[in-house]
């Protein structure tokens, strides 16, 4: 066998499980689409792509992966997307179910690549985020000055929800 194919991230490991302890090279893929609609503030720009081996011990898959792609989330300051490339490489493991015929790689993977993300992104380090008062982005307007909130802004708003 010269090519672990799994579609969806659907690892077919019957190859796997008639060869114990012989390493097999993994080389998957996932829709950069489907793993954006799987994961919250997280754009994926490129397909995320997993390169390995795996083998089976007794009921436990064993894989060492290489997993790429391209991100974009939002700056935590001015909501500009930020993009990131993501290199992980992760040794795990996954118990095999008793019966099954193939194992799900996309929450595992997803998961690595969210841990390898910066929680807190910026733009650039010194991003000065946006107007506290009237929300303009301030990288892009650096001599914007707001009026000062007043008390009659707040009452009106106020007034407004009653």
């Amino acid at each position: 066998m010269s090519r672990s194919v799994c579609v969806k991230m659907q690892l077919n490991i019957d190859t796997f499980m008639e060869h114990p302890g012989k390493r097999f090279p993994v080389d998957v893929s996932l829709n950069a689409g489907r793993a954006t609609s799987m994961s919250e503030n997280v754009t994926f720009l490129e397909d995320v792509t997993v390169r390995g081996e795996a083998y089976v011990q007794l009921t436990t898959l064993y894989l060492d992966t290489e997993i790429h792609t391209v991100v974009e989330q939002p700056c935590r300051r001015c909501l500009e997307p930020v993009r990131e490339e993501v290199e992980v490489s992760e040794r795990f493991r996954i118990e095999i179910p008793e019966g099954e015929s193939s194992i799900d790689l996309i929450s595992r993977i997803l998961g690595f690549i969210t841990a390898a993300l910066d929680p807190h992104p910026l733009c650039r380090p010194d991003c000065r985020g946006l107007c506290p008062v009237c929300g303009i982005n301030l990288n892009e307007h650096p001599d914007h000055v707001c009026r000062e909130e007043d008390e009659d802004d707040h009452v009106r708003l106020r007034d407004f929800f009653k």
